[in-house]
């Protein structure tokens, strides 16, 4: 660890989550593309038997393709201040505190020193509410008004960060949609999987029977397609998972190079994941979002509004069965008018962030305050630290 890092990026990409690597792989090539040294912070230790510490598919794809620190404890984060310049937070989920609660203030830089670049891309609270409890909130904003840059990924990012935290907060595109989609391309010529018939792909998190069946509908009604199924990556949940959905061509040991081989390539695709429709989105391929309540509905709503799709976001899978214009194409010329601007946007937010000058906190504070915000809001609302 003697060598120097311009940036080090902290966040959930040794989760076995395969959106959640293709979101972590998207914002190192965009800041190594910007003339950046990148070093991908390991998981905190937490506790000695972590699966995420071990050979698992996303620890596999990092060390293929990152630069990654030791493994610290929480209470030994900052050592990386001898490494770093600049620390990133994000993206995907790490503002959500049924998350974040489990590694202290780390998603908040908190071991960040003072002359140290702090910058939030695209983190996510997963809802459309703050879990953290009232007396937890006055330390995550005094965190917070300390960043160089904040953005969110979705309008209820923005949102919650005024309105519970005081905090001025840009919106900006997942780090996926921000990448142009050929950074992935040398990724799935490496992919083993090969199809040759058309097929649907159905990438579902959380199967139910009812989810089943608007898959063989759907596969049927768009002239009996074949059907790959791409389970949750978690390997633990793989065969649950695979009786729940109860269909063939459950594809095993599913690696992240076959996934978006899988999504870039098919006719169509069904999913209950967020990565999934934005996956989906950037290869413009033809998909339907099934809402998922206990994943986050926030998310889902925010990507479909924002690209003016609310049409692909089904809240019952039932209804596949009995609405036609579900099946209606696509306007991708539209989309990827939308997509120009909003990456755009979303890239100088963060090459903005990564060359301006260190402020002070003071400075930083000024800048991240949201206007008429008062320090007794905790107190007027009860939220006594």
């Amino acid at each position: 660890m003697g060598k120097k890092y311009d940036v080090g990026i902290l966040g959930v990409w040794t989760g076995c989550n395969y959106g959640s690597i293709a979101t972590y792989y998207a914002l190192h090539q965009f800041i190594r593309s910007e003339g950046r040294s990148v070093l991908m912070i390991d998981k905190p230790i937490l506790m000695e038997d972590d699966v995420e510490r071990t050979q698992t598919h996303a620890r596999r794809f990092g060390e293929e393709h990152y630069h990654i620190s030791p493994q610290y404890r929480l209470e030994e984060l900052q050592k990386l201040n001898e490494s770093c310049e600049t620390f990133v937070i994000g993206s995907d989920q790490v503002w959500n505190y049924g998350i974040s609660r489990n590694f202290g203030k780390a998603f908040y830089l908190d071991f960040a020193a003072r002359d140290k670049k702090k910058i939030a891309y695209a983190a996510s609270f997963g809802h459309e509410v703050d879990f953290a409890p009232p007396g937890e909130r006055r330390r995550i904003s005094e965190y917070m008004s300390h960043f160089d840059g904040i953005s969110v990924r979705e309008a209820d990012g923005v949102r919650l960060c005024q309105e519970a935290y005081g905090i001025l907060a840009r919106q900006v595109l997942d780090p996926v949609l921000m990448a142009h989609p050929a950074i992935f391309e040398p990724l799935i010529e490496r992919a083993s999987a090969r199809e040759r018939e058309p097929y649907l792909a159905a990438y579902i998190l959380d199967p139910t029977p009812e989810i089943r069946e608007a898959i063989l509908y759907l596969a049927k009604k768009l002239g009996g397609l074949k059907i790959v199924n791409l389970l949750d990556g978690l390997p633990w949940l793989f065969e649950r998972n695979r009786r729940l959905m109860d269909l063939p061509n459950c594809v095993e040991n599913l690696q992240e190079e076959d996934w978006l081989y899988y999504l870039s390539h098919a006719d169509f695709i069904l999913t209950d994941s967020c990565h999934g429709a934005a996956l989906a989105l950037l290869f413009h391929r033809q998909f339907l979002l099934l809402e998922n309540e206990a994943r986050g509905i926030s998310r889902v709503r925010s990507l479909t509004g924002l690209f003016g799709l609310e049409t692909r976001l089904v809240s019952d899978p039932r209804r596949i069965r009995e609405d036609a214009s579900l099946l209606e194409r696509i306007p991708y010329q539209k989309v990827d008018r939308i997509l120009w601007r909003e990456r755009k946007r979303s890239r100088a937010f963060l090459r903005d962030a990564l060359n301006a000058p260190k402020l002070s906190y003071r400075e930083l504070e000024e800048k991240n305050r949201a206007r008429g915000w008062a320090e007794d809001m905790f107190q007027e609302e009860g939220m006594s630290s």
